[in-house]
C-alpha cells in the first residue's frame, strides 16, 4: 500500500497542492514498516524518534512539544509563529 496507489477516490484526492511531487514524498518513506527507525540521511542531525506506548502517549507528548516550544520561544524574546493541529492527531 502506498500514498500514489491509495490517493485516487479517497477524501483526499484533490488535497494536496498542484505543484507537489507526491511521488518523491511518497518515496521517503520505507515500504518496510520494520525500517521505520533506521536513521535517514536527511533527518536533521538532532532529530530523534520517541516511540509513544498508546494515542494518549502521542496526544500528551505533542502537548507537551508545543508548550516547550512556546515557552523556549517567549524565554528567548523571540516572536513565534505557530502552524498547530486540528482535530485527532493519532
Amino acid at each position: 500500500m502506498d500514498l500514489l496507489s491509495t490517493l485516487s477516490g479517497s477524501l483526499m484526492e484533490g488535497f494536496f497542492p498542484a505543484g507537489w511531487n507526491l511521488a518523491k514524498i511518497d518515496a521517503c518513506v520505507d515500504p518496510d514498516p520494520a525500517n521505520v527507525a533506521v536513521r535517514q540521511k536527511w533527518w536533521h542531525k538532532q532529530f530523534q524518534l520517541m516511540p509513544c506506548g498508546s494515542l494518549a502517549d502521542f496526544d500528551m507528548m505533542l502537548g507537551h512539544e508545543i508548550a516547550l516550544t512556546i515557552k523556549q520561544s517567549r524565554d528567548a524574546g523571540e516572536q513565534l509563529a505557530l502552524i498547530l493541529p486540528v482535530g485527532p492527531m493519532g
